[in-house]
């Protein structure tokens, strides 16, 4: 569409006069003016909507390096869960040497993780912490109440978050059996 035309046919059956008879100066200059600016507005609006573009792209890749980022954070997790597994086999078994061979190399795996930004934590003598340690079960031990006795599965956190609570066992103290007999809980305490 040619607008100087369609402008020039407009504006001159306004002023009553015939199509074709053009522009004076001044409606010259009003209109290249006017041409200038609007393209100036498309310009802008132009790199605008290539902005909102990019900005919708880098959204997309961030959420996508975000995505790949995590699959790596649960694979590590998926290996650091087998080689607890081993070393958990390990320690049961009767060789001194493979029971130090198993706690250096998960010494060693704890280091790369820590040094990638995944922290493992869950170990025993930790006091419970209900926001990092699922208790799944009790038992009597020497340790005081609520200390983990034994790690079932270690939690980690990655960025200052929890990916997964330590699976553990905690301590419910040591019980005289006699006393609990006779004596009863005492006020303010409940039974499980």
């Amino acid at each position: 569409m040619n607008f100087e035309a369609e402008l020039n046919k407009l504006l001159s059956l306004e002023n009553g006069g015939l199509p074709g008879q053009g522009f004076a100066a001044g409606e010259r200059e009003l209109l290249a003016e006017f041409s200038k600016k609007q393209t100036e507005v498309s310009l802008q609006i132009e790199e605008i909507y290539d902005l909102v573009k990019e900005q919708g792209f880098l959204r997309e890749t961030a959420a996508a390096e975000k995505s790949r980022a995590d699959q790596l954070v649960w694979a590590a997790l998926g290996l650091a869960d087998l080689l607890e597994d081993f070393c958990a086999y390990a320690g049961q078994s009767g060789s001194e040497e493979l029971k130090h061979q198993a706690k250096l190399l998960w010494d060693k795996a704890g280091g790369i993780l820590a040094d990638r930004g995944i922290l493992r934590f869950g170990g025993e003598g930790e006091s419970l912490n209900p926001r990092i340690h699922t208790v799944q079960a009790g038992a009597e031990s020497s340790l005081p109440r609520e200390q983990v006795i034994r790690v079932l599965q270690s939690g980690y956190a990655y960025q200052n978050a929890v990916l997964r609570k330590a699976a553990v066992v905690v301590s419910r103290g040591q019980e005289d059996a006699s006393v609990s007999e006779q004596e009863g809980p005492s006020e303010g305490e409940y039974t499980e």
